[in-house]
């Protein structure tokens, strides 16, 4: 099991739209001030079995919050923004993650395996204009991902772990491309307990009939304690 914060700020633009009202493309820091540095929450649980299989489940949390002057109006969620409004942001993106690795290299300094995974990213954001009010969008996205993943083990406690999870596709009017990766080195100084740390980022790119599209990314350097069972 591990436990860990990752600093970020997102970066990015999205359009969102209603009942086919389209939205106005905006970037997050540009045209909301979405900037600011979160320190998000990771955790993961891992079950090992036999010498070659593993299960992985990850939880990723990150919340911003941003102000902006609007300088042109924004149409939003079938909302529109006036030019000259104040609007406050909140966003919230939940990333679900599951996933099954073979590792048809397993020796005693080297690992890599390969699989597939299931994941689910929600967006939640909430924008309250100075004299509009207040809309929001709160949408899910289901995908799966292909799944690989190496470690090097140089010394007994010692390990340097590289994985990346990947998918893009299409059908009908939706599309989404997804690619996470991190690196990260980790020492387990007692058999059960370890420090580790590294860096992650988290691409998603997405447009749906539902409610537009989103192209976003989340990255930056990560700590936190593992402990094996």
């Amino acid at each position: 099991m591990e436990l860990s914060a990752l600093q970020n700020a997102p970066s990015g633009t999205a359009a969102i739209e209603d009942n086919n009202i389209p939205g106005t493309r905006f970037d997050l820091e540009d045209t909301l001030g979405v900037k600011d540095d979160d320190t998000s929450t990771q955790a993961r649980v891992w079950f090992r079995w036999g010498k070659r299989n593993r299960l992985f489940f990850d939880y990723f949390d990150p919340n911003h919050e941003g102000q902006a002057t609007l300088s042109q109006p924004l149409v939003f969620h079938g909302t529109t923004f006036n030019a000259g409004e104040t609007i406050d942001t909140t966003m919230e993106m939940e990333l679900i993650q599951a996933r099954y690795r073979y590792h048809f290299l397993n020796l005693k300094v080297f690992e890599f395996g390969l699989g597939f995974g299931l994941n689910q990213a929600s967006l939640r954001m909430n924008l309250s204009g100075s004299s509009t009010g207040t809309e929001t969008l709160d949408d899910k996205v289901p995908f799966p991902t292909i799944a690989g993943g190496l470690v090097i083990k140089p010394l007994p406690g010692l390990h340097i772990r590289a994985e990346a999870d990947w998918f893009s596709g299409s059908e009908g009017g939706d599309e989404a491309h997804f690619l996470d990766y991190r690196a990260q080195i980790e020492w387990y100084f007692l058999h059960f307990f370890g420090v580790f740390g590294g860096y992650r980022s988290v691409h998603v790119d997405v447009t749906t009939e539902d409610f537009g599209s989103a192209d976003l990314t989340y990255a930056g350097p990560y700590a936190g304690l593992g402990v094996k069972f």
